[in-house]
């Protein structure tokens, strides 16, 4: 049974590390549920609960940095609550429809229209919103790709050595 839990737990981990890349996969909760999983099967102590609290902060941090990467993006590059709107639901109608690569489609296009004709301005700059949105986005991506590899290297540093 032990071995069961292992191999579910690295297999939590992993497709959680996935996750935090292709965005259909709630990856840092996947992370998250692994190592967690693991401490209620073998017992809190073996990870410490000031490590679970530390973790779990850190799963809420992923959440904050989905919001305001992609926010930073926009704004940086001349979005305003137009763009932000279109980019947010232009995302999830791409991803729906297109999966992963319309996710970046949507993004994209969904900053553009709504900075073209809701925030009436010129293409140019519509353009460049949309362009600072999927930067916004895959920065997000990355932090949380990297926070996520973080928390594997806590877990297995204090539970290995």
């Amino acid at each position: 049974m032990e071995i069961a839990v292992i191999v579910m737990v690295w297999l939590l981990i992993f497709v959680g590390l996935v996750g935090t890349i292709v965005p259909i996969l709630p990856g840092m909760v996947l992370v998250f549920g692994g190592i967690l999983l693991y401490a209620l099967y073998f017992g809190v102590a073996t990870v410490g609960l000031t490590t679970l609290t530390l973790l779990g902060v850190a799963l809420a941090l992923s959440f904050v940095i989905d919001i305001l990467a992609s926010l930073y993006g926009a704004k940086r590059f001349g979005a305003t609550r137009y763009g932000i709107w279109g980019s947010t639901l232009g995302g999830l109608l791409g991803l729906l429809l297109l999966s992963l690569p319309g996710l970046f489609v949507g993004i994209f296009l969904g900053a553009v229209l709504g900075e073209y004709f809701w925030g009436k301005k010129k293409l140019e700059e519509a353009l460049h919103a949309g362009i600072g949105s999927i930067l916004g986005f895959l920065g997000g991506t990355v932090l949380k790709f990297l926070l996520a590899i973080a928390m594997v290297i806590v877990f297995v540093v204090k539970v290995w050595f």
